[in-house]
């Protein structure tokens, strides 16, 4: 027996600001599954930057945090991460003095501080070198 193909879940999605504007996904794809090839990923990106911008998502039962409708499918614990994440930087963006955080500089995680507005994260290493990274992760 064949699957019919229906629209890509992603575009069934629609983030709600507090003002009544919206945003949402543009995709026309139709596949056998539940996501065109991709497409999970971009609806993850999706719920991330709206969680961030502390949009609503809008459902049939009215309006939920994007983290439930990344629960339904199953990576939730990514988009919390994600939603996590921007918050130091933002701090770090305000303060006036570095903010600490721990940060992923290749395969190390280290403690340190966000500075320059949270574009670079300073650290010592294991050997007790001061080094500076503008390509890092914020972990928690």
């Amino acid at each position: 027996m064949t699957a019919t193909a229906t629209r890509c879940a992603c575009s069934s999605f629609v983030a709600v600001a507090t003002d009544g504007t919206t945003d949402r996904l543009v995709c026309t794809q139709t596949t056998k599954r539940t996501f065109a090839p991709g497409h999970d990923a971009k609806l993850k990106g999706f719920l991330i930057r709206a969680g961030r911008a502390g949009l609503l998502i809008s459902t049939e039962q009215g309006n939920v945090e994007p983290t439930a409708i990344a629960d339904l499918f199953g990576f939730g614990h990514m988009v919390r991460d994600g939603i996590k994440r921007v918050a130091p930087v933002r701090k770090a963006k305000k303060a006036a003095a570095p903010v600490t955080v721990q940060g992923k500089v290749g395969r190390w995680v280290y403690e340190g501080t966000l500075t320059a507005g949270g574009r670079i994260f300073s650290y010592t290493d294991r050997k007790g070198n001061h080094l500076m990274a503008e390509k890092f992760t914020i972990v928690g």
